[in-house]
């Protein structure tokens, strides 16, 4: 057994709220001690109440800010790390989408392997103990690319939780070649079905044959909505409409969504209506859409200022209680040529871009409690009995020092272990 002594808990990862604690908006987290006993949390007490036990081990957090291991729910681990030989001299979506296509000729297994594994023991040193990767799954290369996660899934076992979803044209569902894509995905152990949605007079039609394959498979959805600045673009609307039609009980989720942020107020609620109606979960993937949305431009001698962040309406989507994740999204690809799997980086700046120091309380969870349920790990991202025993010790005592020094490199307790992982040098990315 192993003893935490005060660790500072932020107070919406507890099981309960502290009964009659004076909780500090900008400090909303409490001392707490904890007992673990081998792969769980055993105990969650008030500090300083967690008696002795002769046979623990006992650890001083000295007041530091402690997470439960953070939970990156949408990654795309296939496409990471690739900057390097195919970036994106645009800096456009259609840019990137080339870019990456052209890539694809290297995605040989021991190339995924390389790369994607080079990734999870990024997120491993940083923190990260859950990890849902979005797989490109087309009849060329989806077979290697899902088998490979399937590997890394066997390999990080008892270390890092890998999810996979498959990721093909909503379009591919109206065929044949749809079930086939999403066969192929369940088969080496995805989670969900997805896809990339298009806005057009097909997609009710797409949408409903999605659904009713991941119903008849008994899996969730989750998809890309709406990743651009056109406010015509609907498909976070179309996709709450479709649950609804169906009457899907099962998990839906649905990252980007940006163009509601530039639609008109009205119809943007009505949308959030009808998502939180379809119990729809939201991931907001800020670092990217930042990177890549309102690019002006590209092709003019000189860059413009874009004149919004890219992110979707975080704040309208929690205040109608529709639950909000964010995560690292693209990584060092075309679509985002920076990143380090680092979720409180990702945090911290989620915290700045979407002004989230105004729910302090609430903004923890987008990169643990909420992520997990999400993705459908309720015994993660927590810090409760019961929950899994992965802890991040920061090197923070207060928000304001995490928010401002998110890359410190944390302690971490995995079990009963304490230990302090290291990220891998980017020498070893480099292609000889």
């Amino acid at each position: 057994m192993l003893i935490v002594r005060r660790a500072r808990v932020p107070v919406s990862l507890l099981p309960v709220r502290p009964v009659g604690a004076q909780i500090d908006a900008l400090e909303p987290a409490v001392l707490c001690d904890l007992a673990i006993d081998g792969d769980r949390i055993a105990a969650v007490v008030p500090g300083g109440q967690l008696d002795s036990h002769p046979a623990a081990r006992e650890f001083d957090a000295g007041g530091s800010l402690v997470f439960p291991g953070f939970v990156d729910a949408h990654v795309h681990l296939d496409k990471t790390h690739t900057w390097h030989r195919a970036p994106n001299r645009s800096g456009t979506f259609m840019g990137a989408l080339q870019a990456l296509a052209d890539d694809k000729v290297h995605w040989s297994e021991a190339d995924l392997h390389r790369r994607a594994g080079f990734a999870l023991r990024c997120a491993w040193a940083h923190g990260t103990r859950a990890i849902r990767t979005h797989v490109d799954t087309g009849p060329e290369w989806g077979e290697r690319s899902h088998a490979v996660m399937a590997a890394l899934r066997r390999e990080w076992a008892g270390r890092i939780t890998l999810q996979a979803v498959p990721l093909c044209g909503g379009s591919d569902y109206l065929s044949a070649a749809g079930e086939r894509l999403a066969d192929l995905a369940l088969r080496h152990g995805a989670s969900a079905l997805g896809g990339f949605l298009i806005m057009s007079g097909e997609l009710p039609a797409q949408l409903d044959r999605m659904l009713a394959i991941a119903f008849e498979r008994g899996v969730g959805v989750d998809l890309h909505v709406d990743e651009s600045g056109n406010p015509q673009a609907e498909c976070l609307r179309l996709v709450a409409e479709a649950v609804l039609r169906a009457g899907f009980s099962l998990p839906v989720v649905c990252g980007h969504c940006c163009s509601l942020a530039v639609q008109d107020h009205a119809r943007a609620q009505s949308t959030i209506a009808l998502v939180r109606e379809a119990r729809i979960g939201i991931i907001s993937l800020p670092e990217c859409n930042l990177y890549l949305q309102d690019r002006r431009g590209a092709d003019a001698p000189f860059p413009r200022t874009p004149l919004w962040r890219g992110i979707t309406l975080v704040h309208d989507l929690m205040d109608a209680g529709i639950p909000v994740a964010c995560a690292s999204d693209n990584v060092r690809d075309a679509l985002h040529a920076f990143g380090d799997y680092n979720l409180a980086e990702v945090y911290a700046q989620s915290v700045r871009l979407a002004h989230l120091d105004a729910r302090l309380e609430d903004s923890v969870r987008v990169v643990t409690r909420t992520a997990a349920d999400l993705i459908g790990l309720p015994d993660r991202g927590r810090i409760a009995p019961g929950a899994a025993a992965h802890l991040v010790v920061l090197e923070a005592h207060r928000f304001s020092e995490l928010l401002s020094r998110p890359s410190a490199s944390p302690l971490c307790i995995d079990a009963e272990e304490i230990h302090r992982p290291s990220v891998p040098p980017f020498a070893e990315l480099n292609d000889r």
